[in-house]
Parts: structure tokens; C-alpha cells; sequence
């Protein structure tokens, strides 16, 4: 990469957002953000190889959020056997709160205390890296955590592999319990309309209440993580979440379905791999104040990275996929009012598509609005704009198709109160 384009990507610093009881691991993170399939070969070959490669990984599946534990462990040793891993490599670690309906003779909900199992904890240990399967994160944290706050033996035995070196990964529930400040439920409207919840007794906490904060197990050092990221529109809570959060946590990584977040941390790195990307937010400066009890928050600094893209985080510095060219005066978009998408409009406009292509990669736009309703006559106005930090980055790949980096967009979220007239004849 040459000076001017490491000039033009370096905007965003992580010096104040790394949590100061905490030092790099030499071991590493695959982070997925939900809906992993089976022939995504970037994030499987990746994980592969930094968990010994296929001949030495030793995988070690804990089903504990699971519906379905024992056939979410199947699915999962049955895409590794495909890569190359040995059959006698992966093994289940009996970890679960539900039974699975699929095992006649096994009650997989007394698997429930197998945490404090000093045996598991041992297997565990012997392994080179350890999974998580999807679910609910919830679940993951009462059989792992005490009541009392500690560690249980496997859960110690898992910090022991990613302290030596080894791979800590998960896919959507498996994902959320990475950051030390989990979001364990809510969508965002109802986080930007209630806000956050800290305490919640029941099983099942209504999505529209809020955002669910509670404590996570903490593998991910640099910020909050959030999965399922584009396609359910989560950019809202993962806004209010980390507005809560800092400044203990100024970052916030949005991670998409059947995409990777993969941090190394011998190496210091975070790398993006798979179909689509990671949303990066980050709230040093950001400002938030409140308008009839609703939030109004200004100048958070939201990134886009997605297959190839890596982020450096001792010097800050974003890079792009070494095929990627800036977009900066080439632009090949010209949408004079980009933002907004109805039932009409033929198309919609996901936050992917209003970063990269309606801003990023538009001539006749530097700023775009989005609107949300919450009810018949009052929303949230989302602003994003151009600033003299902004940078993209795009490639057209044979088979993926348009990939684009976009960093330092300025994003705003206010609430608005919304009127409908009807046209009528002059």
C-alpha cells in the first residue's frame, strides 16, 4: 500500500477505547455474525489455519446456547470434516440448557452444571480452538458464569486455549458473548424509543423494550459487538448501547450474517472476511442529549470494512483489500436525493447500501437522510455525512460483485415529529 492511501484510510484511533485491564492475547477471535454456510471458504480456511491447520486443529464445540445442541454441534463438525479437519479432532463438550428433540434417549437440559465438570474442563484445554454455536447468549452465561460472578472450570479452561494461542470463535449468540458489555436482546427502534435495560428476570425479553445490556464473557477486548448487523437493522441499538457504554468502550462492531470479524491479537489486527462486512462505529466524540425523553445523538464515526479489509489497531489505521481503488473523485454514482426507500420504490436501502453506495460512491451527495417511523407521526432522522475524513474504497470482483470500504462518515440520530399532508389542486 502506498503513503497516500494509508494517509487517506487512517481516521480512526482506538487509544482510549481499549479497556486498560486488558493486554493483547496472542491468541485469536472468529467472530460471525450469524448464518455461516457451509461454503464460505475464506472464513473457514482462515479459521482453520490459525487453529493449527488441518492436520493439528483440535476443535472443541460448546452447544450451550443452542435449542438444539446436539444437532447444531452435527451441522458444525460436519462443515469442518468437509475443510479437511479430522473426525477425531472435534468434540462436543456437553454444555447445554434445552433439550434436543432430535436425541430420543438424551436429556441434553441436564447437561445444564457440566461447566464445573473438571473432565470437560481438561478436553476443553487440549483443544486449539474452541466454538460456540448460535442461540440465545443468555444461556451461555448461566451455565458458564456462577452465580457469584466466577468463572467455571470450562469456561477457565477456554481462556486458557486463547491465552496460549489458540481460537476463540462463534457464530450469532457465539458472537455476542465476545465483548466484555454483551447486548443480549432488543432491536433498535425500541432501544432509540426505551432505551437501555440492565436488569430482566424472564426468559424471552420483548425485542421493542429497549436494549438488553448485561455483562459478557469478555474475549474481545476492544469494544461491543453486535451480530445479525445488517440485515435486522441494528444499527440503532448498537448506537444506544455503546452511548452507555462509554467511556469504558467507544467502539462498536457491527458484524453482518455469514461474515467474519477476525481478530489476531498476536498481531494486533482485526481482519474482515466473508459475504458482506463489519459496520464500525465509534463514539469517542460522539454527544448525546434528550428531546422529550428521546436521544439525540450527534458525531458518531461510522466505518464500513468488508472481505479482505484489515484494521490496524496500534497505529488506527484502516486498510483496504489490496484490489480495492479509492473512490474519491471517481465516483460512479450521481443520486441527487439518496435516502429514502418504500414499498414502491422497487429496492431498499439497507445501511450497507446507504454508506457505500448512496454516499461513499455518489458524485451529487455529500450528506443523506434516512427516516424511521416508531408511530403514525413522530421517527428518528438518520443523517449521514461526508466529512474531511471520509474515504472509499471499491472493487467489482467476478463473483462476489461491488465491494466498497467507506471510513470517517459522520452519523447523526435525532428524533423528529413527522407530518403527512395530502396534495391538493391549486
Amino acid at each position: 500500500m502506498n503513503k497516500l492511501r494509508t494517509l487517506l484510510v487512517g481516521t480512526i484511533f482506538l487509544i482510549s477505547s481499549v479497556s486498560n485491564s486488558q493486554t493483547p492475547s496472542k491468541g485469536s477471535l472468529v467472530i460471525v455474525g450469524g448464518g455461516l454456510e457451509a461454503s464460505n471458504k475464506s472464513i473457514f480456511n482462515q479459521m482453520i489455519d490459525l487453529s493449527g491447520g488441518t492436520d493439528k486443529a483440535v476443535f472443541a464445540v460448546i452447544p450451550s446456547a443452542g435449542g438444539a445442541p446436539v444437532q447444531s454441534f452435527m451441522y458444525f463438525r460436519s462443515e469442518l470434516i468437509s475443510y479437511g479437519v479430522k473426525p477425531e479432532n472435534i468434540h462436543l463438550i456437553p454444555v447445554a440448557l434445552m433439550d434436543d428433540d432430535s436425541t430420543k434417549v438424551v436429556n441434553e437440559s441436564a447437561w445444564k452444571d457440566n461447566g464445573n465438570n473438571p473432565r470437560l474442563a481438561k478436553m476443553v484445554r487440549e483443544c486449539s480452538a474452541v466454538w460456540f454455536t448460535g442461540g440465545d447468549q443468555l444461556r451461555t452465561m448461566k451455565t458458564l458464569i456462577r452465580p457469584d460472578g466466577s468463572k467455571t472450570p470450562v469456561l477457565e479452561a477456554v481462556w486458557d486455549v486463547f491465552n496460549a494461542g489458540g481460537v476463540v470463535g462463534g457464530t450469532s449468540a457465539g458472537a455476542a458473548i465476545m465483548s466484555e458489555a454483551m447486548i443480549a436482546g432488543g432491536n433498535s427502534i425500541g432501544a432509540l424509543t426505551h432505551g437501555v435495560v440492565t436488569g430482566y428476570e424472564g426468559d424471552d425479553f420483548p425485542e421493542s423494550d429497549g436494549v438488553l445490556m448485561t455483562k459478557g464473557l469478555g474475549f474481545f477486548p476492544l469494544g461491543i459487538v453486535d451480530q445479525h448487523f445488517n440485515k435486522r437493522a441494528r444499527i440503532g441499538r448498537l448506537a444506544v448501547a455503546l452511548m452507555h457504554e462509554k467511556p469504558r468502550f467507544n467502539l462498536g462492531f457491527g458484524v453482518d450474517e455469514n461474515t467474519a470479524l477476525i481478530y489476531i491479537g498476536s498481531k494486533n489486527l482485526v481482519k474482515v472476511a466473508g459475504a458482506a462486512g463489519v459496520t464500525l462505529i465509534n463514539a469517542s466524540n460522539a454527544r448525546i442529549s434528550y428531546v422529550q425523553n428521546l436521544p439525540e445523538i450527534e458525531n458518531l464515526v461510522v466505518s464500513y470494512l468488508d472481505e479482505g479489509d484489515s484494521y490496524n489497531i496500534s497505529t488506527g489505521i484502516i486498510m483496504p483489500a489490496d484490489d480495492k481503488k479509492p473512490t474519491g473523485g471517481k465516483e460512479y454514482y450521481h443520486i441527487k436525493n439518496p435516502g429514502q426507500a418504500g414499498i414502491l420504490s422497487g429496492y431498499s436501502n439497507s445501511f450497507q447500501d446507504l454508506i457505500t453506495v448512496n454516499l461513499i460512491d455518489n458524485k451529487d451527495a455529500d450528506t443523506i437522510h434516512n427516516l424511521s417511523f416508531y408511530n403514525q407521526d413522530s421517527g428518528f432522522l438518520v443523517t449521514l455525512c461526508k466529512t474531511s475524513q471520509s474515504a472509499g474504497f471499491h472493487v467489482e470482483r467476478p463473483v462476489e460483485g461491488d465491494k466498497y470500504t467507506a471510513t470517517g462518515i459522520r452519523m447523526d440520530i435525532i428524533p423528529v415529529h413527522i407530518s403527512v399532508t395530502p396534495m391538493i389542486d391549486k
